[in-house]
């Protein structure tokens, strides 16, 4: 443990403390939905990674990150959103107001990622649709994330 209280880096040791995946990684990670069930109070999906970053610090592969899980969670909600607006085509903004999740098992199969949200509280205020989701987020191979959500559509 560095018993200094404060250390000056330069950007030569903030490069090689630096998360490759953080610095260029996530660029490279993209997915696409590939079915989505709605019905009043829940959404199901199956998400894919079509490509992804593999750390060269985890000898397991690829594992999914909080970070691809957060984008395809928002795009879900805005999903679910509208259609509970009845809006056939994205027409409204969506605002993600808050947002925890949380890594219980990595989850290594890129190829077949559930997803499985239930909405609370679905409350119309003026033109807007509030509502709070609890998330699961899992693979076939007993990969699990839970998450909650907030949002809105304005």
């Amino acid at each position: 443990m560095n018993s200094e209280s404060e250390i000056s880096l330069s950007t030569a040791q903030i490069a090689d403390l630096s998360s490759s995946y953080i610095d260029n990684g996530v660029k490279k990670d993209c997915w696409e939905i590939l079915s989505v069930n709605v019905s009043e109070k829940a959404l199901k999906a199956e998400i894919r990674m079509t490509s992804f970053f593999v750390s060269p610090t985890d000898a397991g592969g690829f594992h999914l990150t909080i970070f691809s899980t957060q984008e395809f969670l928002a795009q879900l909600a805005n999903i679910y959103l509208h259609v509970q607006a009845n809006l056939k085509t994205k027409s409204r903004e969506t605002w993600m107001r808050e947002c925890a999740i949380t890594s219980r098992k990595v989850i290594r199969n890129p190829e077949k990622i559930q997803v499985e949200m239930s909405f609370l509280g679905l409350k119309k205020i003026q033109d807007s649709l509030v509502s709070i989701a609890t998330c699961r987020v899992y693979d076939d191979q007993g990969g699990l994330f839970t998450a909650r959500l907030k949002g809105l559509l304005r």
